[in-house]
């Protein structure tokens, strides 16, 4: 995987009225990286994407795609060549059809309909099918449909798999793997914790307009608290207690507890001595996620 940085938020703040929406936030996805843009509804999530987007325009700092400001003119409609969108509530005409909706995309990008025919075999939805008829989920697959046409190098999604049946959700994330293996770069947003745990190489999470985290899932997960429960042959060694952050439960020769952050001291005070059994559970991201925003 190449280190290009693809998409660059510099500082962006923005304002609706005297609500300051966005403040200072600032990441970067990288080319071939799944990155997750976490937070609940409300953080930030979309207002982002949108300036992004260049729907809307920040008072404050830079959005760049390709090494491009996006929010200038001429670069941003040069820009919508090379990027996916799906909004969260994609805005299609009830009227058409999928078909008419996919040939009118198709025409715009000059892409040949042997795309969509594929597209449309995986994801399960009928061309001759009007969108007035259909059911949150099926717009979800055709807004999808819409943003990979084009064989886009980023795809921005604002909480894709909104309205989409479990079944779905797999067939989804497995198409988004083979988009990433053929060098395509992809934001997430979403509130999903298991999707984005499920996907993501590097996550940043929003509250309240402001990052207040931008960090590999990896280090994330290290950075969580894992429940232990360790059982010796002999006693409870008395320097594992200065290692807990809360909840140490002692049972005869076994020790409860919660431990925060790396586990390398824990490991060292285990080696020194004779372990009967022993099972760490690590941190979901759901419980890292609510440490954070409860912090």
């Amino acid at each position: 995987m190449q280190n290009t940085t693809v998409l660059n938020i510099d500082s962006v703040t923005k304002f609706f009225g005297k609500q300051k929406a966005l403040d200072n936030v600032t990441f970067k996805v990288k080319k071939g990286e799944i990155f997750g843009f976490l937070g609940p509804n409300g953080a930030g999530k979309s207002t982002t994407i949108r300036c992004i987007m260049d729907t809307i325009r920040p008072e404050k700092g830079e959005v760049k795609i390709f090494g491009q400001n996006a929010n200038r003119e001429k670069s941003s409609t040069n820009l919508k060549i090379k990027v996916g969108y799906v909004p969260a509530e994609p805005n299609l005409y009830p009227n058409w059809t999928v078909d008419r909706h996919i040939k009118f995309t198709e025409n715009t990008f000059s892409v040949s309909p042997n795309k969509s025919t594929e597209l449309k075999k995986i994801l399960d939805i009928k061309g001759d099918k009007k969108v007035g008829t259909l059911s949150t989920g099926n717009h979800q697959k055709l807004a999808i449909i819409l943003a990979l046409l084009h064989e886009p190098e980023l795809l921005i999604l604002d909480e894709p798999t909104r309205g989409l049946d479990p079944l779905f959700r797999t067939t989804l994330h497995q198409l988004l793997r083979k988009y990433q293996e053929g060098g395509g770069t992809i934001l997430l947003s979403s509130h999903d914790l298991y999707e984005v745990e499920e996907l993501c190489d590097n996550v940043a999470i929003i509250r309240e307009g402001k990052l207040v985290n931008d960090t590999s899932l990896s280090k994330l997960k290290k950075a969580g608290s894992h429940s232990v429960k360790v059982t010796f042959k002999k006693n409870i060694p008395k320097e594992l207690q200065g290692l807990t952050t809360e909840d140490y439960i002692i049972s005869r020769k076994t020790a409860t507890f919660i431990i925060k952050g790396e586990l390398g001291p824990l490991l060292d005070i285990l080696a020194k001595n004779e372990v009967q059994d022993l099972s760490i559970s690590s941190p979901s991201l759901e419980d890292i996620f609510q440490e954070i925003y409860t912090s």
